[in-house]
Formats: structure tokens, sequence, C-alpha cells
């Protein structure tokens, strides 16, 4: 396991070296060609466990050094002041760097063949074996190309893997709603070891529709692993504590307490929680028994039973879904293997299995594990599972470990990181579907458009691997914390840094030049967080320790100083800045050659400076409303046409699309706003992109007010599937179907003013999940839902229709929306045909008569869940 994610990653930097046009040696080519071999031989032999890889290990990341400062050289000999002042150089020094690079090659190759084992291989072998990997290489792209999340839709409709837990449900339930003697505050302990399926069991009875009805207010709280509190920040936690106690004191509350290690963080959590006699309920989901006695001595803790054979089988069965059939032919074999098995255990071995060709299924059962008892099998079934990767996904995978234990991760972040180190987006979200369908990674939380939000990777996988990753130096985690301190071996060096929370002067002396990444998890406000990272970047890229940097993750980190010497950062790739709230970005941003991302979404930037168009390989722009007028003047020829994604911009004049953002015909998301004086312009350059997957048009006055729209035919977008509009639509209703795209999966209108109603148009686009209908986007008095009509629609949003009256929804119209939500339609009166929406489990009503209210509360079956708010809002509220 030691070397191959490393050998992985470097061989991925030759193969992007191999194709330059600028190396000129054909030694030097050939030896690239002959290292990718090696490291492909590497990985083929690569069993998890192979001595022979892991005495590679220095080797490779000594080559790994020296191919990266072969690239921060060429990009130095790039620059052009540099150029300027000395032409002799722009031709001798390419060459003298590509001889480093050719020495450094030759001498890993020569480390390699003193390997014991290693044998080395012939000039057509090699040929031959590269050119496998190329092949497989272009496999793995097409294999990318598939329709969005769809290899793990099934999950959406998938009831959770519980088996064989009834009666433990039934008996949760009774403790968190039966008649009690008295209400006072009480704990239900749930004890179990890792994988047994505790989080599982508790999160199916928490989600229950009864349980939302019971309680007021319901939470659910993953605890890291060590409460990381220090004098600081002390004072701030008093102050939420203080704030959390008074909002429960008049509340019936629920909260799960999930993942809790000790009877220190036991008590420190709890000190918020009032008993105020109401029949509150605190969750305790932990491992070790002495903290559950603790908790509570009146209640007996919930001991997770072992599964039957019977349960395993069946668990089983539901993992391999439609290709249970073919496994009935096995299943003797399976179940001497699975006796005693985990949940967890079965569910990854049944991952393997769903991932293999059913010809090969009697192979991989010989590997798993021989019966045991549960927790000395699982450490075995993670191995086998990790060894069943490809290399590509062993790295996505591990790389996963960067973030804290226990704790839910953002989708978004985690491909981003992923892409700016392994390759594109089509090909990270097929890594993140393969590992989710493995049960390696589980989604925790879901979009509203069907796509996955949040994930994890469960404590007992992250237990396993964790040292694993930083053994082989893959990352190194600084915490203030005596529990982790985790270091690579020193001959490694840094290359990955994550922070976990604020050290005191911890950054100052860091000044390691082989850092590739530097990851922040610490999101302390009030500026603690930003003299101590922003000291840190200006200290350490001024004395040139950050030159091999590609990825600088910020996000969360409030306002961090950025100095302007982040010019020197030229194989920078990634630069999120999102949620640090900061003012102003550094003019030289756009200077950076190599960069591919950059996240400025949530911050108060409202200024991007000129020198952004010399950014020629950057792929996606977020921001929040600004002006393309503040970009540049004009643009210089092939700006920012690698572009894919260009998200928060404002467009006032007509001007600036033409010979700017008309040049722009690569994008694949799209979210502008723009004054009606540019709006033709606009719409021109829009019909021009066909590659959209995403496009959010607003279009506005002078003082933000919606103006008309340019009716744009979209029809003939193959690819897009997310759709937001703002503004006055000069057309009737039933001549939508000509301008919206059939491939639509979520709508968002406002401010339309259709007259007709546009629910019977809409209800033909077969693949729509989510439709949000805002303010005024339609303004008639009658709406129908018609047979047949929405038939994959989950979600459903209507805000401030404020001349609708009457609501029908016919009999087999939107058989699977589950939520639904009306927000201040002010004269709605009558909803007919509620009983037929079969599937809903939560309506929630906000501002909405109370006649209304009544008749829904009346109509609505026992497992819809209604929630009833009174808010006021401003006029331009739903907009």
């Amino acid at each position: 396991m030691a070397a191959e994610v490393p050998a992985f990653l470097l061989k991925q930097k030759l193969q992007n070296l191999r194709d330059d046009e600028t190396i000129i040696y054909p030694r030097l080519k050939h030896k690239i060609n002959s290292s990718i071999v090696a490291l492909q031989q590497l990985l083929s032999s690569s069993d998890g466990t192979d001595v022979t890889n892991s005495m590679a290990l220095p080797f490779i990341y000594s080559a790994e050094d020296v191919v990266d400062k072969y690239l921060l050289k060429r990009m130095q000999q790039r620059r052009k002041d540099f150029l300027k002042t000395h032409h002799l150089f722009q031709y001798l020094a390419p060459l003298w760097s590509q001889k480093d690079l050719g020495k450094g090659l030759n001498k890993f190759l020569n480390d390699l063949k003193a390997l014991p084992s290693h044998s080395s291989e012939k000039n057509n072998q090699e040929s031959r074996v590269l050119g496998k990997t190329q092949e497989k290489d272009r496999c793995l792209v097409n294999t990318g190309r598939f329709r969005r999340w769809d290899s793990v839709a099934h999950l959406l409709d998938k009831d959770s893997n519980i088996v064989g837990r009834v009666s433990d449900m039934a008996q949760m339930v009774y403790q968190l709603m039966g008649p009690q003697e008295e209400e006072a505050l009480r704990v239900v302990s749930v004890v179990g070891p890792g994988g047994s399926g505790k989080t599982t069991m508790v999160r199916r009875v928490y989600n229950r529709v009864d349980m939302k009805r019971h309680f007021d207010c319901c939470a659910w709280v993953c605890v890291p692993r060590e409460l990381l509190l220090n004098d600081v920040d002390h004072m701030n936690d008093d102050v939420l504590s203080d704030m959390l106690f008074k909002e429960l004191i008049n509340r019936r509350y629920l909260i799960v307490l999930d993942n809790v290690w000790d009877a220190e963080a036991w008590h420190r959590l709890t000190i918020p929680f009032p008993d105020s006699k109401k029949g509150s309920r605190v969750i305790l989901i932990s491992r070790d028994d002495k903290v559950v006695k603790l908790a509570d001595p009146w209640n007996l803790p919930m001991h997770i039973c072992r599964l039957t054979n019977e349960n395993r089988w069946e668990l089983l069965l539901k993992q391999m879904k439609e290709q249970e059939g073919g496994l009935t032919e096995h299943k003797d074999e399976i179940m001497a293997k699975l006796c005693h098995g985990s949940p967890l255990g079965i569910l990854l071995l049944g991952g393997i299995l769903l991932n293999t060709e059913p010809s090969e299924w009697s192979r991989k059962i010989d590997k798993f594990p021989s019966s045991c008892e549960d927790e000395s099998a699982l450490p075995d079934i993670l191995a086998l599972s990790y060894q069943e990767l490809p290399p590509e996904l062993r790295a996505c995978f591990l790389y996963m470990g960067i973030f804290p234990i226990a704790s839910e991760v953002s989708v978004r972040r985690l491909l981003w990181l992923w892409i700016s180190e392994v390759g594109t987006e089509d090909l990270a979200e097929f890594y993140f579907q393969t590992l989710v369908n493995r049960n390696l990674i589980e989604v925790t939380e879901w979009k509203l458009d069907g796509c996955p939000k949040m994930c994890r990777m469960l404590g007992v996988i992250h237990e396993f691997f964790f040292p694993r990753s930083v053994d082989s130096g893959l990352f190194h985690v600084r915490e203030n914390s005596s529990f982790r301190m985790c270091k690579p071996p020193e001959n490694y060096k840094i290359r990955r840094l994550v922070e976990y929370s604020r050290i005191k002067n911890s950054l100052d002396s860091f000044h390691d030049h082989r850092l590739r990444s530097y990851v922040s998890f610490i999101s302390a406000s009030r500026g603690m967080a930003n003299r101590e990272i922003g000291m840190f970047l200006k200290n350490v890229i001024n004395k040139g320790g950050f030159g091999l940097l590609k990825v600088l993750d910020l996000e969360g980190v409030y306002k961090p100083m950025l100095p302007k010497s982040m010019c020197n950062l030229l194989l920078l790739r990634f630069l999120s800045l999102r949620s640090t709230v900061l003012d102003s970005i550094p003019s030289a941003i756009g200077n950076l050659p190599c960069l591919e991302t950059l996240d400025l979404k949530h911050t108060n930037v409202t200024t991007i400076p000129s020198s952004i168009w010399k950014a020629k390989n950057l792929r996606h722009l977020y921001m929040n409303g600004v002006r393309i007028d503040a970009f540049s003047r004009k643009a210089s020829k092939g700006s920012l046409t690698n572009l894919l994604s260009l998200r928060g911009l404002y467009v006032g004049d007509k001007k600036a699309v033409v010979n700017r953002l008309d040049r722009l015909v690569n994008l694949q998301k799209l979210g502008l706003t723009c004054h009606g004086n540019s709006l033709k312009a606009v719409a021109k350059w829009i019909e021009q992109l066909s590659n959209l997957q995403s496009l959010k048009l607003r279009s506005t006055e002078k003082f933000g007010e919606p103006s008309n729209l340019e009716v744009i035919s979209m029809a003939q977008y193959r690819n897009l599937c997310n759709l937001y509009l703002l503004g006055s639509l000069p057309i009737p209703a039933n001549q939508l179907s000509g301008v919206l795209p059939s491939c639509l999966r979520k709508l968002t209108l406002s401010m339309l003013n259709l007259e007709e109603d546009p629910m019977p148009v809409l209800g033909q686009l077969h693949d729509l999940s989510f439709l949000r209908l805002f303010a005024n986007s339609y303004v008639g008095p009658q709406m129908t839902c018609v047979s047949g009509g929405f038939p994959k629609l989950r979600m459903l949003k209507l805000w401030m229709l404020g001349k609708l009256e009457h609501w029908t929804v016919q009999e087999g119209a939107m058989p699977l929306l589950q939520e639904l939500e009306i927000r201040r339609c002010i004269q709605l009166n009558s909803l007919d045909g509620l009983e037929h929406l079969r599937s809903l489990k939560e309506v929630v009503l906000t501002d909405m008569l109370q006649g209304f209210v009544e008749k829904l509360g009346r109509s609505s079956s026992d497992k819809v869940f209604v929630t009833v708010n009174e808010w006021k809002f401003s006029r331009h509220q739903g907009k």
C-alpha cells in the first residue's frame, strides 16, 4: 500500500509530460516512456503488502521532485519579465533543465532495477506494456462519459441497509416516544463495534415522520475524535453553549450525538442541554461501553446484536440488486465465508462482487477472509476491498483521508481536490460513484435535483487507512491534539499539509520546499486565523518554499491575507477562497499560468484584476456578482478559451459581450445577471454554447428590478440539465416546450409573468426531478397537474404565486413527489388531490391562509410531516 498511490500520481505526471512538445531529446522521451512502463509494472504487481514496492517509495518521491522541478523551471523561463532581460537563456535553460530531468529519470530507473525481484524488460516488451497502459487510460476516459450520477441514482429510492434490526428499532422508538413516568431528559444509548450498523439504524429511526411530529426540533451531531478547544476559542464556545441552552429550554428536542469516544467529551457536549421536563431525548452512539454507562445510569444501553445467517444473506442480496439471481448458485461458498460477518463487512464484500463480472465471482469469493469474529475479520475485508481497486481509485480513496474523521464532506470540495490531482471532472465523478457502489464512501445528503451533496468515510474505515496514508507520505496532518500528530517518515518530507485546528506559531517555521498541497479546515472568525495563515503564506512564498505548490484550499478561513508574492506559485492549479469573506484578491492572480480553478464564491470580492484574461488554462471561475467591465477593456486572443464554468457574473453593457464573452464558446456551466441593454448580445452568445449543462440567467434593470428576457430556444441543447430563468418571458405557456430542453432535471422560473397554466407543459419534462416556481412566475388563478405528468419529480416549491387560488393534482401525476413547499401564496385556498401523492413525505407551509393550512392538515396522511411557519417577507423575496 505504501508506494502504489505515489507511483500512480507520478505515472500521471509522466504521461502528461510525454506529449509535451518542448521535450526535444529523443533519449529523454525514451526515458519518460521507460519510467511509465516501470511504474505500471510496479502497480500491476502491487497487492497492498509488497515489500519491494515499499522500498521503491523514496525513489518514487525523488523522481517526482525531479519532474516537478523541471516543470517549475520551464514556467519560470516563460515569464515575460524573465524573457525580456535574458534572451540567451530562453534557448539554453530549457536544454539544461531537460538534461537534468533525463539524469533524474535515469537514476530512478537504475534504482528500481537494483530492487530485489525486479526484472528488466526489453524495448519491445516496454512498448507492449506502454501500449496497454495508454489503451487502459483511454478506456477510463471513455468510461467517464456517462449521464451524471446515474450509477448512484438508485440510492435515492433504496431503503437503508437495515436487516434484522426491527425489534431494536421498535425498542428505540418506545424509549424515545413511549409513555414515561416522568418527562425528564433521558439518554438512549446505542453501543457496538465499528461497522455493526449503529449509525445506520439510528438514522432510520431519526428520519421517521412520527419523530419529527413528536419533537419540536431535531439535530444530528457527528462528534470529532477529540473536542479541540483552546483558551482563545473557549469564550466563544461558552457564548454558543449559552445561546443553545436558551434556544432549547422551552422545547422538546431530540439530539443525536454520533461517534462519542470518551466520557470527557460526553460531559462537555451535554452542558448546553437543559432538562425542562418536556420529554426531550438524547441518543448517544458509541463503541465504548464505559461511555454509555456513564451517560444515563437509569437506562440500559442498547447493544447491537449480531446478524443471523439469514439476515446476512438478505443484506448481501440487497447490495447486489438486479444480480441477485446469479448469486444464488454461489450461496454455499459465500455463506461459509460470511459466518459472523458484520454488516459493513458484508456490504464491502458485496461491493466487490457488484463491480465484478459474474464469471469471476468464484475467484473473488476465494479471496474472501475465512469465517471469524466480527472485529478480527473486518480489517482483512477492508484490506481486500482496497486491493481490488485500480490504482486511480486507490489514490482518490486514500486522499479522502485528509478530511477529519467522522465528518461530513462536501462532494463538491472533494471532487475539486481530486480533479487538481488526478484528472478531469468526468473522471472524478466516475471514481466517486464507483467508490460509493463499493460502499467505501457513503452519501449522507442529496441535493434537491438528485445529485449527491455530502458524503463521509465511516469512522472504522478512516481509522484503518489513515495511518497507512500518512506512513506512505501521502499527506501530513497538524492538529492541536496529543492524540494524533501524524508525520510521514523524515526522508519523504511533507507533500500535502492539512490543518485541522489553529496552533499558535505552528506555521511560522515551516519551510518545506516540497509542499504540493495545503488544505485548511480552520473556520475560526474575527481574524483569529487570517494572521497566522497570512504570515505563513507570505514568509514561505517569499523564501521560495512553495514553488511546487499545486493546491491551496482556504475554504472557510476568515479573511486570510494573500501576499502579492503569490505570483511565484507558477504550478498552482487550484485556489479556493470560498466563504473567506475576502474583500479583494492580489492583482497577480491572473499571472498564474497553470491555474485551472478559482473559487471566490461567498466572498466580498467585486472586482477581478484584468490579469485574469492571461489565465489561459483557467477552467472554472466562481464569483459573486462581479461586473464584466471590471475584467478588462479588451481581451487578448485566446483569453479564457478553456473556461468551462463561469458563475456569479454581472453584464451591464452589450460591449462587454462583443470580443470578450463571445469568445468563451466551450462553457458548460454559466451563471450571470445582465442588464436589459445587454440582453440581446448575451442571448446571441448563449445560443453558441452548445455544450451547456447548467444555465442561470437573470435579467434586471438598473436598480435590480426584473426586466424582459430575450426568448432563447434551448430545445436543441442535449446536455442542459439545470436551468434558472428570472425575468418576464413574452410568450404563452404552451410555447415553453419549444424553448425548454427535454433533458432538464432541475428547473427554476421566477418573474416570468405567465398568464396560462404552465404545469401541463412542464409535466412533459420526463426527467425533471426538481421544480421551483418563484415570485410571479405564474400569475393565473387555476393550476392543474395532469395525470401522467412529472413522472420523476421529487421536489416542488411554489413561492409567492400571489394570484393562485385553486390547485388540482390529478391521480397519476407526480408519483415520486416527496417534498412540497408552498410559501406565501396568499390567495391559495384549496388543493384537490393531495391523497394522490402517495410518495409524499414532507410539506412545508409558510405564511399561508389559516383555512388552507387546516384543510391540508386534515387531508394529509399520517405518513406526511407538515411544518407550518409564519414569517414576514419583503416584496422582493423569492426572486
